[in-house]
């Protein structure tokens, strides 16, 4: 074997190790991102769904959801841990794994806005959109590891914007958002 027979080898072994790692921890990412969102669907609605897509995006889709909530959706998307170009350039455009929630109101808003998501000091919420159609709310929630408990501070959002009741227990003694 020449030289560039070897580094070929070399590199075809490193993509193929990096790409069976990478769907491990994404499996790993996946069972804590799906726990977080179940923990914290509380007072949101019950009986949650989950659908897969592929192994890096699942859906959750809440079947009873509280009023005066209509519906509730999730949809989580995991890096691409497994193409290490991919999660180099989400990395570089401060990209982490994504939640995005949809949810339809029982009275829609009258006029849709797009709110300032540093207003509601939750740490990765990068959008927030109140619309006249469906869906009336979306939120774009970033999540880096360990930041799993902004999912909850985020349904708790969806909560209060629609006015459903929340638990108590929900926010910190302080009564900042997590």
């Amino acid at each position: 074997m020449g030289t560039g027979e070897i580094a070929v080898t070399a590199i075809a072994v490193v993509f193929l190790v990096w790409y069976f790692a990478g769907n491990l921890v994404n499996r790993r990412r996946a069972s804590q991102l799906l726990g977080a969102v179940r923990a914290s669907i509380g007072a949101a609605g019950r009986a949650p769904t989950v659908q897969w897509h592929g192994r890096s995006a699942f859906a959750v889709t809440v079947g009873e959801p509280a009023a005066p909530l209509a519906g509730l959706y999730l949809l989580c998307l995991l890096e691409p841990r497994d193409f290490p170009l991919a999660l180099a350039w989400n990395r570089l455009r401060g990209r982490r794994d994504q939640v995005l929630i949809h949810a339809d109101f029982v009275r829609p808003p009258r006029a849709g806005e797009q709110l300032n998501p540093a207003s509601f000091g939750i740490r990765g919420l990068t959008g927030v959109a109140l619309n006249a159609t469906q869906p009336h709310l979306r939120l774009t929630l970033q999540v880096g590891s360990g930041d799993e408990a902004a999912i909850a501070a985020a349904l708790d959002l969806v909560c209060e914007l629609a006015g459903v009741t929340r638990r108590p227990t929900s926010r910190p003694a302080d009564g900042s958002r997590r």
